[in-house]
């Protein structure tokens, strides 16, 4: 999906757990039905980060949003759908080393506070305590064999050097403290599916992923999105997608989709609320910070940012590892950026055409009005996640329905004009 102006167009994934990666596909899925002739599998450059390097790595293999949809539904009857155990595999060999360790770390914390004891504090016992913890709950390796099976089994690639699209996965390194990049031009010779384990093991959740002799954590640790590196690959227009933003919760503005807002106290819902919205804060501004300074320095660039409304309760209050939930949120990403397209379409329709890049919002208004005249039947809103009105892919782009479905597309463009 070259622009005309010469430069590449960059897809860039940002992290937030298992629930941010299926509110990306339901974004996806939306931006799809905006596209003329065109699909978010065409954009020459993806970049994706912890939870954003899974989406990251099947669009670039060539896997729509609808086929993602259909994996993690379980609808697909050649490939198993991602299960609990994918993600939450129990790291047994570090709770053996654990409980082995246990005895002696408690030792160790006695004997550190026994000779001051009247000024030790709760806090200093639960630190030394630390210690002997596991490296994570969980390891993230099943992630990596799931992914590796799931390719295999699509007739994807799981090495850089064989995907045609240019596919960046970002990780941090754990001893350095460094940005680590995999993908062409860098560490390109270790499986995909590494990798996009070693993004998303989220530090405490999950043990590091060993590559190579090194060990990486969650990329988001080095900032949730990587924009730059997309624009020093030649991109003059970015579209990041990024699930995790601050909740306004004393906005008492009503929601735009279904329910309404209501003004609370965060703080009233006790220490995982402060935790949730901390994270956000943090990765939200470290984000917004980024994009400033990128527009600052290259102002050829265009970047579009697309993420939650600040007063979506309901992405807020989903635990970013819900796995329960992945419809709903696969939904409410799919419906909530549909919504932001057509709201904000003119200034979309501008940015896109100075990259050759025509859109239409007839298809995202009809799903929607579906949507909601079936009450958000379920089976309705799989119906429309699934299988997109038009298909028009690089494979069957001069089919006859394509082309009609081009020239309704273009006739709406026109109508746009008067």
């Amino acid at each position: 999906m070259t622009g005309t102006r010469g430069g590449k167009t960059a897809l860039v994934l940002a992290g937030g757990g298992f629930t941010g990666a299926v509110y990306e596909i339901g974004a996806l899925r939306a931006i799809d039905d905006l596209l003329i002739g065109r699909s978010v599998n065409e954009f020459d450059i993806f970049v994706g980060t912890s939870a954003g390097a899974l989406v990251a790595t099947f669009l670039a293999n060539g896997s729509s949003p609808e086929e993602m949809l259909k994996v993690l539904e379980g609808s697909n009857k050649d490939v198993r759908s991602i299960g609990r155990k994918d993600i939450f595999s129990l790291n047994y060999s570090n709770y053996l080393k654990w409980l082995l360790k246990l005895p002696f770390k408690l030792v160790d914390a006695w004997g550190e506070n026994i000779d001051h004891l009247n000024e030790v504090t709760l806090f200093d016992l639960l630190w030394n305590l630390l210690g002997a913890l596991p490296s994570g709950l969980y390891d993230d390796l099943a992630l990596d064999h799931y992914i590796a099976q799931t390719l295999a089994k699509l007739g994807h690639h799981n090495l850089f050097d064989e995907v045609e699209r240019e596919l960046y996965i970002i990780a941090t390194d754990l001893n350095s403290g460094e940005r680590a990049i995999f993908g062409k031009g860098y560490t390109s010779n270790v499986p995909i599916s590494r990798t996009v384990a070693a993004s998303s093991a989220l530090p405490l959740l999950y043990k590091p992923v060993s590559i190579g002799g090194n060990e990486y954590i969650d990329g988001s640790l080095r900032g949730s999105a990587s924009l730059d590196l997309a624009i020093e690959k030649g991109a003059t227009l970015v579209v990041c997608i990024n699930p995790l933003v601050p909740l306004d919760s004393l906005n008492k503005q009503p929601q735009r989709i279904r329910g309404k807002s209501k003004s609370i106290r965060l703080s009233d819902k006790g220490i995982q609320s402060i935790a949730n919205q901390s994270l956000r804060i943090f990765s939200h501004a470290g984000l917004h910070y980024h994009i400033k300074q990128l527009r600052r320095t290259h102002p050829e660039v265009d970047i579009i940012l697309i993420e939650p409304d600040p007063k979506d309760y309901q992405m807020f209050f989903y635990n970013i590892m819900h796995y329960s939930a992945r419809l709903t949120v696969a939904q409410h990403g799919f419906e909530s950026v549909t919504i932001d397209l057509a709201e904000d379409y003119h200034n979309y329709k501008e940015i896109l055409a100075r990259h050759g890049i025509p859109i239409t919002r007839r298809l995202v208004i009809e799903e929607i009005a579906e949507i909601a005249a079936s009450n958000y039947n379920p089976s309705v809103i799989r119906r429309v996640l699934e299988a997109r009105s038009t298909y028009c892919n690089q494979r069957r782009r001069n089919t006859p329905l394509c082309q009609l479905e081009r020239t309704l597309a273009e006739l709406d463009l026109v109508l746009d004009e008067q």
